[in-house]
């Protein structure tokens, strides 16, 4: 007998459920993936100020509490994976495994419920990440580098304890390896999905005439949180050198969105660059977008550039040189043709990469094709669900017994 609340599947964001971000999108996808293939789930994730209940929860998702008092900040990373385990107990254990794409979760998850299978879907490594947000790459205080340890352990401790490991490319197996330095059991190379945008190319007369752009105008959208790893300082740098009909929009908001707009006026490039502040809706902006552009010095596998692909949207990427630039799709971009990679350190590099596509949009669209047709095939979240399943030892479902169409039965209903 099913005790009430219970779901087959956990599926855990490091972010508010009600949020948005990459992460969020992760569990979202998944979470449909898995209902069809009927299977039932429970996307978790955090808010402090989230109530703590034992009555069971009918939604499909669920804020936990972290339970880190306020006077702990500053070892807030070393108490997390131990609050949030106290949280999960509250609830009644998943049937089939917990997934989640932080190794936080992963933690928490091996306390609460030792028995239930754990799925770690990597999606980046903050030990990696962080160094790019902090001046000179170093941490400017104590406190500082005592939540980094923090972080650092808890991402050793979930791939030790994580019962399966899944990472979207082979450079990411690597990085997770130099990182660990011990084989991890059970990592598994496994393409992650895109949740589609409905209605996106309906949008893109109606928003490029809201932006006053002109029909031969080209647009590019750099897409995340103005931070020092997002690095939008490095295309507004070379942006000089990039063809006049090309146009930058900066869709997103964060620490470092007040330095970019002064970057911008004194480089004279305020005519050209659209700073459009955080979006809920991105629907609007990919559909406007002529291509999508990263510049940032970490990052695995962004939703972001799934989205652009699925959307027929080439993508400008820097090449993968770590410690220099971790650009996990690169290798996504090589393998399929897809789109553009420039070397991040060079700004001549970026403007020769953005000037081929400005210059020649018949190229940007075949660049943009070959994306739309690689994500319609190979990034679907149901075959990352399907991954999960036969792990689990769980069988997929029984296909479905094929009917003809009303059209080819008799008069009678009988099938011809």
């Amino acid at each position: 007998m099913r005790a009430a609340g219970t779901r087959d599947f956990y599926i855990a964001s490091h972010s508010n459920v009600y949020g948005w971000g990459g992460g969020l999108a992760f569990t979202l996808g998944l979470a449909d993936a898995f209902r069809q293939l009927g299977h039932t789930s429970l996307v978790l994730g955090v808010d402090d100020a989230a109530p703590l209940s034992r009555r069971p929860f009918a939604g499909q998702r669920l804020n936990l509490p972290t339970g880190v008092p306020k006077a702990l900040w500053r070892v807030r990373s070393w108490c997390l994976p131990v609050m949030l385990a106290r949280s999960l107990r509250r609830l009644p254990p998943p049937r089939v495994a917990f997934v989640t794409v932080s190794p936080t979760w992963v933690v928490a998850a091996k306390r609460a419920w030792p028995d239930v299978p754990v799925v770690f879907a990597f999606a980046c490594l903050l030990s990696n990440c962080l160094p790019f947000t902090w001046p000179g790459r170093r941490p400017a205080r104590l406190w500082a580098r005592v939540d980094y340890r923090g972080i650092q352990r808890a991402e050793q401790l979930a791939f030790a304890q994580a019962d399966l490991v899944l990472a979207p490319t082979h450079q990411s197996m690597d990085e997770i390896a130099a990182f660990v330095r011990r084989p991890v059991a059970r990592l598994e190379r496994c393409d992650y999905g895109v949740r589609p945008l409905p209605g996106a190319s309906a949008l893109r007369t109606l928003q490029r005439q809201a932006l006053g752009a002109r029909p031969d105008d080209f647009l590019v959208a750099a897409i995340g949180v103005c931070d020092r790893n997002k690095a939008f300082d490095v295309a507004l740098r070379a942006w000089p050198q990039v063809d006049r009909r090309a146009h930058l929009l900066i869709v997103g908001d964060g620490p470092e969105r007040a330095t970019l707009e002064r970057l911008t006026e004194t480089l004279d490039l305020t005519a050209r660059v659209t700073f459009a502040g955080a979006q809920r809706d991105m629907a609007a902006w990919y559909a406007a977008a002529d291509c999508v552009l990263s510049t940032s010095g970490y990052d695995t596998f962004p939703n972001v550039l799934l989205e652009a692909l699925d959307l027929g949207r080439p993508v400008v990427v820097p090449e993968h040189d770590p410690p220099r630039a971790y650009s996990g799709f690169a290798e996504v971009v090589r393998e399929h043709r897809c789109g553009l990679i420039y070397d991040r350190s060079a700004p001549a590099a970026l403007a020769a990469c953005l000037n081929r596509l400005a210059r020649d949009p018949r190229a940007a669209a075949e660049l943009g094709a070959r994306g739309l047709h690689t994500a319609r095939r190979r990034y679907r979240w149901k075959q990352a669900a399907a991954r999960i399943l036969n792990h689990c030892g769980v069988a997929p479902p029984a296909p479905k017994p094929h009917r003809e169409p009303a059209a080819l039965q008799t008069a009678t209903g009988v099938p011809a």
